[in-house]
Parts: structure tokens; sequence; C-alpha cells
């Protein structure tokens, strides 16, 4: 049996890196570290242009409200503090580092030295606040508040092991060659949030990895392995939460609400590191694909490294490329620039040729097949919203339930119009939330 949800697609998986072992690449020669890389507040800048810096030492810190800690990824010193353009349009800042190759540790790096039995739910809380732990799983959302928020709510915790995404493989990765750390994030967080219970949910069709969490796994059944369908998007928080749960999450709703909440599986690999190694999120493993790639793989890279370093330690390009994104082909985001940094929640680097792009093949047109109505996991009337943002009928649009879209892209793949649906109601969501705000604030005053 495999827990499923209404809606949803089955794209080719294109898992090329499947059988290929997460690579440590060299440290490049600088390093660009935004200091907005969650959800909340952006950070201010702790240190200046010309200061030395070691590994791990903190660049930025939140000036008070939600958000996460900044931490060099190399030593060596600071040569820059420049303002960005980000892949939505916005403006941020990140701080550059030229890299000294010596890797010297910053005297704040050191284990937790209490045993977890003995820890309070502060202590534990502050180790991963100050480690600046964001969900990895693309929510970018700050794990200690996330912790926070749900302790004394929930009765367990979800562990998403799915990776839906075509082409990204690092969740399996990490899996078969890290097993241990995910298992000693899960306990830790359990621990924080006072709850005996955890679910590994993974797809059913992935025999290998099932089978190596199975074997680690207890006879207590505190956690337990959970099968669900390999259909995308089963990674959704929402839609995990209904496969296992059996409870509907509507907009505005999380998992907190159905009693539960929920962790990937990297994001568990990092509370343990800085629990055990005292580091904080200064690195994470990439799939590196795509048809423009000569030499694909999965590999460990210091936050901050440029993609245009990544492309060419993984051989370089062997096909004139269309589009790089960052993450996924149906979540991901086209980056601008070829040296874009890697971020907390970059999981892939992905270079297309003109064979992966079908805009460049169809002239847009919906012929009200409904394919995208049957494709989607939030129950929505894609095509119908799409025609009412088209029309500026933004009001109606959110009638509809735009808000409620979660973009996991299920409706422009299933389009044999090519569409970009998903864009069109992403831009309406946009603007929904700015007049919400806009009202709210109106109301305040």
């Amino acid at each position: 049996m495999a827990y499923t949800f209404k809606g949803g697609i089955r794209p080719d998986d294109h898992k090329y890196t499947k059988d290929s072992p997460i690579t440590r690449l060299n440290d490049p020669d600088t390093v660009s570290i935004s200091l907005s890389q969650h959800v909340g507040v952006m950070c201010r800048p702790v240190v200046k242009v010309g200061d030395s810096v070691k590994l791990g030492q903190l660049i930025g810190d939140i000036p008070g409200g939600l958000g996460c800690p900044v931490h060099s990824s190399v030593s060596g010193k600071v040569i820059g503090i420049e303002e960005v353009t980000t892949t939505y349009g916005g403006s941020s800042y990140n701080i550059v580092i030229e890299n000294d190759k010596l890797g010297t540790l910053c005297e704040t790096v050191h284990p937790f030295g209490k045993k977890l039995s003995e820890a309070t739910f502060d202590e534990i809380l502050a180790v991963i606040r100050n480690a600046g732990i964001a969900g990895m799983g693309g929510t970018a959302f700050p794990t200690y508040a996330k912790i926070a928020a749900a302790r004394g709510k929930v009765d367990s915790v979800i562990i998403n092991c799915c990776e839906g995404e075509p082409f990204v493989t690092v969740t399996r990765r990490m899996i078969l060659e890290s097993l241990s750390d995910i298992m000693a994030g899960i306990k830790i967080i359990m621990v924080a949030l006072g709850v005996r219970k955890a679910y590994i949910a993974i797809e059913k069709d992935r025999k290998k990895e099932i089978k190596v969490i199975s074997n680690m796994l207890t006879d207590d059944g505190i956690v337990e392995l959970m099968k669900v369908s390999p259909k995308y998007p089963s990674g959704s928080e929402k839609h995990l939460v209904y496969a296992l749960k059996k409870k509907e999450l509507s907009e505005g709703k999380t998992a907190i609400d159905a009693g539960c909440v929920v962790f990937s599986a990297e994001t568990c690999a990092a509370v343990a590191c800085a629990f055990t190694k005292g580091l904080p999120l200064i690195r994470r493993v990439i799939t590196v694909d795509g048809d423009c790639i000569a030499n694909p793989g999965n590999f460990e890279v210091p936050i901050g490294t440029g993609a245009s370093y990544i492309i060419e330690k993984c051989g370089g390009l062997c096909k004139k490329p269309k589009k790089i994104i960052f993450g996924g082909p149906l979540m991901g985001h086209a980056q601008w620039d070829v040296d874009a940094p890697v971020s907390k929640t970059t999981s892939a680097i992905l270079v297309f040729s003109d064979y992966f792009d079908r805009e460049s093949r169809l002239e847009p047109v919906c012929i009200r097949c409904g394919r995208c109505v049957g494709a989607c996991p939030m129950g929505l009337m894609p095509l119908d919203i799409l025609a009412l943002v088209k029309k500026g009928r933004i009001e109606r649009a959110e009638a509809l339930g735009a808000a409620a879209c979660i973009e996991c892209g299920s409706c422009t793949h299933v389009c044999p119009g090519g569409l970009p649906v998903t864009q069109y109601i992403s831009r309406a969501k946009t603007d929904i939330m700015a007049r919400r705000r806009s009202a709210a604030s109106e109301q305040q005053k």
C-alpha cells in the first residue's frame, strides 16, 4: 500500500545521477554569501571590508524578528559587500570573501558538549538558531522558529525523504551515504518537540533507500517508515500531511494545524552537524545535471560558491546552454547570472539546451483540454485562473483560489499548449499578497 493524494503528475524522472556518490569539490577562490537565504528579514553584516574571517564565523545576523544568521563558509578576507539583484527581481546584499585556502576554524565552532538528555529546550533551540539552519527542502523557513511554533501543539514529526523533482538526487544520495546523520537529527528534533513518534516518508519505488532505512530502524516503532505514491508533488508539505494523516490543509494552514510538523532529510542532517561538530550551515550537497553538463554528479560545496565555478569543475559545458536553473525543473528558478552563488536552499544546478526548452518550439495557447485541472494537487481550476490573470482580473482570480497555489508546476508540465500557467498564477499571487498586506496595514492605522 502507498499513501497518496488527489491530483499530481508522473514526470520522467531523469535521475541520471542516482548512482553518483557525493564528491566534495575543492573550495573556490572566492565565495559570495547572500544575507537573505531564508524566510524573514535580511541579515545585517557584522563584518566589514578588509576584515579577516574564519570558517564558521558569524558574518550576518538578524536585527530582530524572523530570520537566520549567516556564517562564512571559508576562511579568508572580506573583499566586498555588494548589492545584488535576486532571481525574483528584488535586491539583497552579498558578502564576498577571498578564500585563503587555510580552512582556519572559528573559535566558536565546537560540539554541543552535553548529553541530549540533559539539554533544555532553550539550549537545543539556541544551537539550531545559532547554526543558521533554514528549511533545506526549499521552504527556507528558519528551523528554530518552526520547532518553537510546533512545541506543545504536535504529537509527531514527518521526515520528508521524497524527491519527485526530475534530475535531483541529493536526498537519495544522503540517505545512502549519511543516514546516521539524518537519524541523529531526527532524534534531536523529537527531543526538542517532546514527541515520541516520527514518520519517514519516501516514495514506494525507492527500493534501495527503503532497504537502507529499514535496516536502521529499531523495533520500538518510535520511527516508522511510510511509503507514499511516487507521483509529484509527493514532497509538498500539504500533500504529505494529507497522504499520511488524511487531513486537508487549506490556504494559510500548516502541518502544525494537523498535529504534526515536517522537516526535510537535509535539514535533519544539518541539525545533527550543528550538535556533533558545532558547525553552522555553511556547506550543502547539490546535484549538477542537465544535457549541457559534461560530467554530471552530486557534489558538496561551500555556500556562496558560484555556479560557473561548479560547472567548470564538472568538465564545463558540452552543448550551448539555453537555461540555468537552481533547484528542480518544476519548482526551481531560472538564473540570469551564470555566477549566481549556491544558497542554503539550492538543491541542484541544472543546465539545459534548446532541446529541453519547450517555449522555443511552441506558440503558447490554451486549448481548454482541462489537463491542468486533473493535475492540480490543490484542486484548483488553473485554466480559469490563467484566463482571469491574463485579463488583469486579479480579484476574481483570488476568489477562485489563486492564493492557494503551491507553484508546483504540474499544470505547466501537462499543458499541451506550452503555456507557463504556473508563472501567471505566481504573478497573481504576488499581487494578491501585496494587496492583503496593504489592507492589513490600513486596518492597523
